[in-house]
């Protein structure tokens, strides 16, 4: 089942697989990735120390660590982009991620990341 999950502030898409009593999630390397460079820009707001080089289970214990000693959640950073759309485009985007139930920035970030990944991806 596809669903999405709120992980460290950032919305991620899944699956949710279930084998008898067993419940898991599966995150393709896409979005493992995305979520990868999420947590690298976001950590050192926290006051953790984390690069390029950190791998996907060391920046998720830093940023388990990092919800436990905020007794909270992370949050997205909130940017707001230097760019003007037309109104058309805006209502779409604004329309686009209310579907999704997360801000318009949030949902450019998430295309951005996702074309960025896509880009790098074939490079390799």
């Amino acid at each position: 089942m596809k669903y999405s999950v709120n992980l460290f502030g950032y919305l991620v898409d899944c699956d949710i697989k279930i084998e008898g009593e067993h419940f898991g999630i599966e995150i393709s390397e896409e979005n493992q990735k995305a979520l990868k460079q999420y947590l690298i820009r976001v950590l050192p707001k926290y006051g953790r120390e984390a690069s390029n080089d950190s791998s996907l289970d060391s920046l998720v214990k830093l940023a388990l660590d990092a919800e436990k000693t905020l007794d909270g959640r992370m949050v997205e950073p909130k940017l707001k982009l230097p760019y003007e759309f037309p109104p058309e485009i805006k209502e779409k985007l604004i329309e686009a991620a209310a579907l999704q139930e997360i801000s318009a920035t949030q949902l450019l970030i998430r295309i951005i990341e996702n074309k960025y990944q896509e880009i790098i991806g074939e490079g390799e």
